[in-house]
């Protein structure tokens, strides 16, 4: 399939709306039981109408991950994640799914900085069938919950089942032909078809063992505990002793004032605290603030290369201690260090993605598509000569 003149295997496409419904399934009956709880005199009727329309939850999640994908810049995807918090909101008429829609944004954005090429959203593993059961249980246990749930949840269960069996099965294929994709004469069309019809003929077949059970069966349980009996507890009486009495505790012990100078002391300690948590709090802000913007830019992705076959091999771990960067000092407001940060600002503000650090600066400005040759000029002198530059030399850039 050609999306956008890109020729798309129709696996990968289906492994996309695989993850997106596996997200959208696990919100869905969470959506209708917190409903629940939270209305009363609900029926039947009006509860799968709310597991209908959790559905819903479709639209940020497709939304969120198409603005992941597309947007380059943390700005734009910031706006965009507002935009699909706003529509949720919008169509739940509800604050709290708005910040279910601006949590899996935030999740697709902290996945993007770290080199995952799929969020938490994005891949089912047989561990979410935990979620399901915890309508079941509520149902079972507490009378606000209705017994709906109960056969609701079993469907939803074996659903998720099929969708986790066939997209882990995707991905099993897709890394079994990266792996050996250097492999000569490999038929690798022939074992997609091949793999990819099991896939299927196991997905159908779970479906039919599973759904008609459920979907025919009329499952309500209701655990109802027996009324225990309890005996009165009759307290010891209290007798008056000789030495206390009655007397409270703080009467008999006598009051002591604090001194000024401890005081004194301690408020100081405490302005010098505030203070330094203030601080490295504004600090840790701004500095959070830079790095993410960094990392949102740079959008690395960890290829994640496989090695087999290496029993003999002894992992040892070597800590090495990090290069200082070639930068000019704060403080250091020399015409040198100031042609340096001119250059390093005009890089960045024209580059798309920042060049590597073992670029020269020949290499640097050719990814950049920078073309200034006085800036270059000058910025070798400042970099690799002796005396540097003078403020001639920052006048004519």
């Amino acid at each position: 399939m050609k999306i956008f003149k890109k020729q798309i295997p129709v696996r990968h496409i289906l492994y996309v709306v695989l993850g997106w419904l596996h997200a959208t399934m696990l919100c869905v009956p969470l959506y209708a039981l917190v409903l629940n709880f939270v209305s009363e005199g609900m029926t039947k009727d009006v509860i799968l109408q709310n597991i209908l329309r959790g559905f819903l939850i479709l639209a940020p999640i497709t939304l969120s991950w198409f603005a992941i994908k597309c947007l380059r810049r943390i700005f734009f995807y910031i706006l965009a994640s507002i935009g699909i918090t706003v529509l949720t909101g919008f169509l739940f008429d509800s604050v709290l799914m708005a910040v279910v829609a601006l949590f899996i944004c935030f999740m697709r954005l902290y996945g993007r900085l770290h080199g995952e090429s799929y969020s938490l959203f994005d891949h089912a593993g047989y561990a979410g069938l935990a979620v399901f059961a915890v309508p079941f249980l509520c149902s079972v246990f507490t009378d606000r919950a209705d017994l709906i749930f109960q056969p609701v949840s079993l469907v939803f269960a074996a659903v998720y089942f099929v969708l986790c069996l066939t997209q882990r099965g995707i991905r099993r294929i897709d890394d079994y032909i990266d792996v050996n994709a250097a492999m000569q004469n490999m038929p690798a069309r022939r074992i997609v078809r091949i793999t990819c019809a099991l896939l299927a003929a196991a997905a159908v077949f779970c479906t039919a063992v599973l759904l008609p059970p459920l979907l025919t069966n009329d499952i309500g349980y209701r655990y109802t505990p027996r009324e225990a009996t309890h005996a009165e507890y009759t307290p010891p009486e209290q007798t008056e002793t000789s030495s206390g009495g009655n007397m409270p505790l703080d009467e008999m012990i006598p009051a002591a004032e604090p001194s000024p100078v401890l005081v004194l002391i301690m408020k100081i300690l405490e302005y010098i605290v505030l203070i330094a948590l203030a601080g490295g709090l504004i600090f840790g802000v701004i500095y959070g603030c830079i790095r993410i913007s960094r990392g949102f830019k740079t959008s690395f992705v960890d290829r994640r290369d496989l090695v087999e076959n290496l029993p003999e091999d002894e992992r040892t771990t070597v800590r090495e201690r990090a290069q200082k960067r070639d930068r000019p000092d704060f403080l250091d407001r020399s015409p040198t260090a100031a042609v340096r940060r001119k250059y390093r600002k005009t890089l960045l503000h024209v580059a798309k993605e920042p060049p590597a650090r073992w670029m020269s600066p020949a290499e640097a400005e050719a990814h950049a598509k920078l073309q200034n040759d006085a800036l270059h000029i000058v910025y070798e002198k400042a970099r690799y000569s002796e005396k540097g530059c003078t403020k001639d030399d920052l006048t004519a850039i």
